[in-house]
């Protein structure tokens, strides 16, 4: 899947991705099937982060197209290799600051053609590409929310490809280059941002789907490695340090695992939005600090070139600021603090169970990049602590104090008019993740009954605990501070490969039902 290039060294072979591609779009063409997509996309791909990711720029910038609601003209360029043309260096991710401009070929209202200039830089497939989807402003002097437009713009448009030398995904080149040329505008004239906005929300899955991935590769191979080397007359995966690390890094990663098809089984009602920006701006986040962590258990083998162990963890910081900066996701989260923590329905804990365990129907039920905005933003909340006491845990976990802490943090910030600070919005955002991941936890051990995931349950509690009470003491507010949870004791563990592997798949098992019937 690899060439060596005179001018970049050795790249994706651009050529057989090309030849390749199409697959990834028919499975999102005529019919949007998102999780199809990912799965044709890990079976043509999947061997390497920088193949993965560079098909994944394509289809994300081909999808675009389809949010723009020109079918005909995706369904015509199958063939083609497309490239992301949004962001500029100096502005990251406020494409509302972009500088390059399109100038319309002549006064007809209804023209299409345009001139465009600019500079773009980063997410890109470089001169490799046949196409470039490329944000710009009609009237330069604009910033509001209608100044953005989106134009496919030809390779013969974009020139002067300057290499952009990366830690990450080294074999995907990164690149700037100048536009200056023809391109077509796509859509409607100011309707870029929301354009872009349709594409985002399956790209969150998209994003995190390879996150997952990276993660599954690196966890196991670190207990392989750890059930295979032998130092002091041992392996140190029977050293009970070594298995309490690596324990710890199970039940988190069984956690994320979860998290993530849970989200995909409720994506295609109102929840798409809500646990799509959690996925790109919690879950990801918490997918490098588990890749960092599990580098550092193994040690110097993680470090080879050849280990993935290694590799996906530098690769995997590239996923979280994919599609903007997961800050602005999160303060898109802190919106719902209200209707979240005040939610009266009472939820089916035997319903909802059913569709994390039956989850591809009503994962492919929806058309998740023309789903209605509006009732997107304005996800069925529902009783958290009232839910909670459902699933009958067998632990002390009182949710009602919870909520009532989070509520009490929110009045604080209220009070003191902090509710509109941008730090403060992302710590309230981001509290709610914090939340949410442990009400998945939660329904994790239930839709198991696996009593090890109860530590993954007190895992997460504490974990909300320590960032609850660190923006208390950030801030010097006076809600009180949240006490931790005792874990349950690590039982004596004969066979610590096969315990620790049996745990990680029990989580990926909801992976395992939708891939089947995909595949059907």
């Amino acid at each position: 899947m690899f060439v060596n290039d005179p001018n970049f060294g050795e790249i994706v072979d651009f050529d057989q991705l090309r030849l390749s591609i199409r697959h990834l779009y028919d499975a999102l063409l005529p019919d949007f099937n998102m999780h199809k997509s990912l799965q044709v996309g890990t079976d043509l791909y999947g061997d390497d982060p920088s193949a993965m990711i560079a098909a994944g720029a394509s289809m994300l910038a081909w999808m675009t197209i389809i949010a723009a609601g020109e079918d005909d003209i995706a369904e015509e360029l199958k063939d083609s290799l497309f490239t992301l043309g949004w962001t500029e260096e100096e502005i990251g991710s406020d494409l509302l600051s972009a500088s390059t401009v399109a100038t319309p070929a002549n006064d007809d209202p209804a023209c299409v053609d345009y001139h465009l200039k600019g500079r773009k830089w980063l997410i890109n497939n470089s001169y490799h590409a046949d196409y470039h989807t490329i944000v710009a402003k009609v009237d330069a002097e604009s910033s509001g929310p209608r100044s953005l437009s989106i134009f496919l713009a030809p390779q013969s448009s974009c020139k002067n490809w300057q290499r952009l030398e990366t830690h990450v995904l080294r074999r995907m080149v990164l690149t700037s280059f100048d536009i200056d040329g023809p391109g077509r505008l796509l859509g409607k004239v100011g309707h870029g941002l929301q354009i872009l906005q349709q594409m985002a929300m399956p790209s969150k899955y998209q994003c995190a789907y390879v996150g997952i991935k990276l993660l599954n590769e690196a966890i196991p191979a670190s207990i392989e490695h750890l059930s295979k080397k032998r130092i002091f007359n041992e392996n140190p995966i029977n050293f009970s340090n070594v298995l309490r690390q690596m324990y710890n890094l199970v039940l988190q990663s069984a956690v994320l695992n979860f998290i993530y098809y849970r989200a995909l089984a409720f994506s295609g009602g109102n929840f798409l939005q809500f646990h799509g920006v959690m996925l790109k701006s919690w879950l990801l986040l918490r997918a490098n600090e588990l890749m960092g962590q599990n580098l550092l258990v193994v040690g110097s083998k993680g470090f080879l070139a050849e280990s993935v162990i290694g590799r996906n963890v530098i690769d995997s910081f590239v996923l979280p600021v994919f599609d903007g900066h997961y800050t602005i996701n999160t303060l898109m989260t802190a919106k719902h603090v209200k209707r979240y923590l005040g939610a009266q329905r009472r939820a089916d804990v035997a319903e909802r169970k059913a569709t994390v365990n039956h989850g591809i129907s009503a994962a492919r039920s929806g058309d998740p990049i023309r789903a209605n905005s509006r009732q997107l933003r304005n996800p069925d909340f529902f009783d958290y602590a009232a839910y909670i006491e459902d699933l009958e845990l067998p632990i002390d976990l009182d949710a009602r104090g919870l909520v009532a802490a989070m509520q009490a943090l929110a009045d604080e910030l209220k009070q003191r008019g902090l509710t509109q600070d941008p730090e403060h919005r992302y710590k309230l955002g981001s509290l709610l993740h914090w939340m949410e991941a442990l009400l998945a936890a939660c329904e994790m051990w239930k839709a198991t009954e696996e009593a090890e995931f109860l530590n993954a349950i007190l895992m997460q509690y504490n974990a909300f605990v320590n960032q609850f009470n660190q923006v208390i003491s950030e801030s010097a507010l006076s809600t009180p501070f949240l006490g931790l949870m005792r874990q349950r004791p690590l039982r004596r563990v004969e066979q610590p490969r096969a315990f620790l592997l049996r745990l990680l798949q029990l989580a990926q098992q909801f992976a395992g039902q939708r891939e089947g019937v995909v595949a059907q």
